[in-house]
């Protein structure tokens, strides 16, 4: 079901990609922020890493909002309707850790989800300069994670290296505020995404990322959460 409704947003930004209506005007946005992700699952088994840890450390970092940016391109169909594609990206992370005199032990998780679907945008309120507009896209959502653990034991160290992959449909929906200036409009959008999850597995050999206390639960990653972004609108002569 979940590959179906991959295939499906694939199909739709090939179609979106089609269209090639004569006398419509086409744009490009440029966006960067912030944006929030859920990880609930990298969040347990941070604190299960932490639980082995030989010595009494502490999370300094737990997924946090961190960095956004999305590029889009679209085509005016009508005054008030906007239809597009994009890419979006956003990454976040966490790390645990303990130092003293005799060594350090540190994991960090570092990941990274790449965002390919359809835009489409409706003009709610529109001036002679601000535009106030709802969006929404539908994408297949690649994220990425490195999972890694180095410790150093009276100068004798050694570590290890993960790396795994979650594929999976999201959907976001916003709004945004834009100031017109000739072919250039800059603004902000504010909205939230919702992630469907996507089991994460080994890049190497595929085996599911498995939760540590019940082997029969994959773990997955999930992006779901809030984004804040300036926005800069060019508009194209195609």
């Amino acid at each position: 079901m979940r590959k179906r409704i991959i295939y499906s947003i694939a199909l739709a930004v090939l179609l979106v990609s089609a269209q090639n209506s004569l006398g419509q005007d086409w744009g490009l946005t440029f966006s960067a922020g912030v944006a929030s992700s859920q990880m609930n699952d990298l969040k347990y088994l941070q604190e299960h890493i932490l639980s082995t840890y030989p010595v009494e450390g502490k999370i300094t970092s737990s997924f946090p909002p961190f960095t956004s940016a999305s590029i889009t391109m679209f085509k005016q169909l009508y005054d008030h309707i906007r239809i597009g594609g994009g890419y979006s990206y956003s990454t976040t992370g966490g790390k645990s850790s303990y130092a003293d005199y005799s060594g350090d032990i540190s994991t960090e998780m570092n990941a990274t989800s790449h965002r390919l679907g359809a835009y489409l945008s409706y003009l709610v309120l529109g001036g002679d300069r601000l535009d106030l507009s709802l969006n929404g896209s539908l994408e297949a959502n690649l994220t990425s994670l490195s999972l890694q653990s180095y410790y150093e034991i009276l100068n004798y160290s050694n570590g290890i290296s993960n790396n795994y992959r979650s594929l999976s449909p999201s959907v976001s929906a916003g709004g945004e505020l834009m100031y017109t200036l000739k072919k250039i409009s800059l603004g902000m959008e504010a909205g939230y995404l919702v992630d469907l999850k996507g089991d994460l597995k080994d890049t190497d050999d595929g085996d599911p990322l498995v939760d540590p206390n019940d082997t029969e639960r994959v773990l997955s990653s999930d992006w779901t959460g809030w984004y804040v972004q300036l926005k800069a609108l060019i508009w194209l002569k195609l």
